[in-house]
């Protein structure tokens, strides 16, 4: 009977204990790594903040006593700086988010809470958003309770703070215009939400949101809809270049299409003519993905979408100097690419110069993609795709700095690649 009584006491004091866990509103960062991080294969990475790891866990410490070796399997990244980044992925529903500011030589875990769990991998203006390396924000979407987890730092991951959005069905889209004032786009569950699409906005670091705009899924009239995001199509992502004037792209009908805000996205219109489907009426389907406006220039920026053929895709763009007023096609000459190995192998520093990655060759251009030169080839790149073909996302940060992820055709593996001299050479992080 003794031996009962303390049992159900133990339970009790557990049950208290995560009771006041889950009703505490920041949460510490550097919860250990569970030890089967270190049993999925992939990208190593040398820890510089052992404090953060499980004593339990089977890692390989360096020479110095003061560094772990971790295998973990990265799902997207982002760059910062010319020297800083982070990377990141859900490994056992506990997301790994670990930030470098030396480029890849030295990692920290930043990791949120373990007792937050996530049923996949976020994705960078999707459901993450990092301003700088102190400021960022990481939404953990809905599972099975209609209430989005929004988690923010300003210390750089040391303290995550948290809010939620109830009775919304799924966060597609996030964009921060500066440490205060910043905007997330739901969509809505057919079965269970009487909204296709909303628009809240916050103007306290993500502290609080305000809905500004909703998308009825059954209204009364017409009427209900105009000046909205349409009620059908998938939101691809969002870009704001002002308080006022923010962009969200969508799949709409199958089709790429662009809306456009003047009044900090309390209403939107549908920017006319901006994709000509004349153009494209041998392509079975497309893609499309986020307004992205170059760093330190929002007058100039572009939208890229893909054209897909059978089990082939060609991504291209539509530019804009006028910060979205106004916008041009721009077709790339560059070949076809397997439909299943790329996500979005194309990247534009500016609007003059990008590069597109087909497998291990990699192409150049300077001007805004009218013609592509073909980059010697790189050994290291060539080794690695033939393990890793599937290019899961290019990013550089100047014309030497880039960086990336590539994966394996099961998604089990991941590697992060670098270069440092525009794309000629890459090497493994």
């Amino acid at each position: 009977m003794n031996s009962c009584l303390r049992f159900i006491s133990a339970l009790l004091i557990m049950a208290t204990l995560l009771a006041a866990c889950s009703a505490n509103p920041s949460l510490p960062v550097n919860s250990p790594v569970s030890i089967e991080d270190t049993q999925e294969e992939g990208q190593t990475l040398t820890i510089v903040n052992p404090e953060s790891i499980d004593s339990n866990m089977q890692t390989e410490q360096l020479s110095d006593g003061k560094k772990y070796q971790i295998q973990t399997r990265l799902t997207d990244f982002h760059l910062l700086s010319s020297t800083t980044g982070l990377a990141w992925g859900a490994t056992r529903n506990e997301l790994r988010l670990y930030r470098t500011e030396d480029n890849g030589a030295t990692w920290t875990n930043i990791s949120p809470s373990s007792s937050i769990l996530f049923s996949s991998s976020p994705e960078f203006g999707k459901d993450f958003f990092f301003l700088n390396k102190d400021t960022g924000w990481i939404i953990r979407n809905t599972i099975n309770s209609g209430e989005a987890i929004i988690l923010r730092t300003n210390n750089g991951g040391l303290v995550w703070k948290m809010a939620s959005l109830p009775d919304v069905a799924r966060v597609v889209a996030v964009f921060f215009l500066d440490e205060e004032q910043g905007w997330i786009v739901t969509e809505g569950d057919y079965r269970s939400s009487s909204e296709a699409k909303a628009v809240y906005l916050t103007k306290d670091s993500g502290a609080t949101w305000k809905k500004i705009m909703s998308t009825p899924i059954i209204a009364a009239d017409a009427s209900a809809r105009l000046n909205k995001l349409p009620k059908i199509g998938v939101i691809s992502g969002m870009s704001f270049t002002d308080k006022n004037h923010g962009l969200v792209s969508v799949l709409e009908a199958g089709q790429p299409s662009l809306y456009r805000t003047t009044n900090s996205g309390v209403n939107w219109s549908k920017v006319e003519g901006w994709f000509d489907h004349s153009k494209f009426v041998s392509c079975s389907r497309f893609s499309v993905d986020a307004p992205e406006f170059f760093r330190g220039n929002t007058r100039n920026g572009w939208v890229p979408f893909g054209c897909v053929k059978e089990d082939a895709i060609k991504y291209q763009g539509y530019f804009t100097e006028d910060g979205g007023a106004s916008w041009s096609f721009v077709p790339f000459s560059v070949p076809w690419q397997q439909d299943d190995s790329s996500a979005l192998a194309t990247t534009f520093l500016n609007r003059r110069e990008g590069w597109s990655l087909h497998g291990s060759l990699v192409y150049h251009t300077t001007d805004l993609g009218a013609n592509w030169s073909l980059l010697p080839q790189s050994a290291k790149l060539s080794e690695i795709v033939l393990e890793y073909p599937n290019v899961l996302k290019v990013q550089f940060f100047n014309s030497q700095l880039g960086w990336l992820l590539v994966g394996q055709s099961d998604n089990n593996r991941s590697l992060l690649m670098q270069t440092m001299d525009g794309g000629v050479s890459w090497q493994v992080l």
